[in-house]
């Protein structure tokens, strides 16, 4: 098994723990107990949430990555409708979509109240996640910066951006040496991510936002477009310029830019009727 997947896994078994302890009948005030059959059901609903998060992410390759055509060849519907859960590269914006629709399944079948308030409770463990799938990424040598001797790091031999450099014709050798430094784009994704986690956690403590999970999308989206512009990992989709999930990102933006000033328009709307009642 690859370091990348350990460290997904990692973060999903501790995600795993973070879903059910975040269940608001979780713990029996009175009888002092945790109450198992909601771990049970909030275990369930937490498997669902991880094959459909983590599906997403693999559609979202097929649709935004650039697959090589000899690689684009061989695929079959079976690959790209069923993609092998641990092999297939993964999007972390596919799971970042696909995660409000597998919490709305879950939401009505747990028969939850309000999806939202609900998706804005469990939001932080799926940056969590996120957080360390990009820590996987540092290990495997994948999704790395450009290159700078000031700020560089070297990845050894075997890792992803070493087998690439040599691709490039950047090294030489009968097999790939150790990469050129470059920039460590992954730490600094995951220590973001993270922090994202944090703040979207104790944000719900002391507001209890229904629209929090929405907002820290919208900081993830901004982060994305700008870390974007120190990536140097090849087979990404460009697009004039930018990449696929820097496209993504302004989509996401001008939607937040389209919604909020829809709720400006209202909130000023409902102020000057008001005020025409009280005259």
């Amino acid at each position: 098994m690859s370091t990348y997947n350990l460290c997904y896994l990692l973060g999903i078994l501790i995600g795993w723990v973070m879903f059910v302890a975040a269940e608001e009948d979780i713990y029996n005030c009175e009888s002092r107990h945790i109450n198992m059959k909601t771990v049970f059901l909030a275990s369930i609903a937490y498997l669902v949430v991880v094959i459909v998060c983590i599906q997403g992410a693999n559609y979202f390759h097929f649709i935004f990555d650039h697959i090589p055509a000899a690689a684009r060849k061989k695929l079959t519907w079976k690959d790209i409708i069923f993609p092998d859960l641990m092999r297939t590269v993964k999007v972390l914006y596919g799971a970042i979509f696909f995660y409000p629709v597998a919490i709305f399944i879950v939401s009505k079948v747990l028969k939850k109240k309000d999806f939202l308030d609900y998706l804005s409770r469990k939001g932080f463990i799926l940056f969590f996640i996120l957080g360390f799938a990009r820590l996987g990424c540092f290990a495997n040598g994948c999704c790395y910066g450009i290159r700078s001797d000031l700020f560089g790091i070297r990845f050894p031999m075997g890792s992803a951006v070493s087998g690439e450099h040599m691709r490039r014709g950047l090294t030489y050798g009968f097999v790939p040496p150790p990469s050129l430094p470059v920039i460590p784009t992954q730490i600094i994704s995951a220590a973001v991510i993270f922090a994202l986690s944090f703040f979207c956690w104790r944000s719900y403590r002391k507001e209890k936002n229904r629209t929090l999970f929405f907002n820290y999308v919208l900081y993830y989206a901004i982060f994305r477009f700008l870390i974007e512009f120190i990536r140097d990992d090849i087979d990404r989709a460009y697009w004039l310029g930018i990449s696929a999930s820097q496209w993504i990102s302004i989509l996401i933006m001008i939607c937040f830019l389209v919604y909020y000033g829809v709720k400006k328009r209202g909130s000023e709307g409902s102020r000057i009727q008001g005020g025409r009642v009280n005259r």
